[in-house]
């Protein structure tokens, strides 16, 4: 009886830490957030790139702009006005942490 006893308090002590330790996590993050950027990113970039491969990268808007003008040069499908939507939804969503020197774009290769 007393090892049952014991069990059941190891029991639900244990319960108590994993309800604690799963409070304390941090909120697991829902994904790119929704808009015309984000659209034509799925329309026009994901024959090159999945989007893991965007979304990992931290960039400041020129470094954005670069980018974006680059895959235009590559062969991406984009107009003028859509490079415009695209690199702004990068910049805002994912642009260089604030006081961070975000790495230069590689320049286009020469031909």
């Amino acid at each position: 009886m007393r090892n049952m006893l014991l069990t059941v308090a190891a029991v639900t002590a244990l319960a108590a830490l994993g309800a604690r330790a799963l409070a304390a996590d941090p909120p697991v993050a829902a994904g790119p957030p929704a808009g015309p950027g984000l659209d034509l990113i799925n329309q026009r970039c994901i024959f090159c790139h999945n989007t893991a491969q965007i979304f990992s990268q931290h960039k400041s808007p020129e470094a954005w702009s670069a980018t974006v003008e680059q895959m235009a040069t590559r062969g991406a499908e984009v107009s003028p006005e859509e490079m415009k939507i695209i690199t702004d939804y990068l910049a805002k969503n994912y642009g260089a942490p604030a006081g961070s020197a975000a790495p230069p774009s590689a320049p286009p290769p020469k031909n």
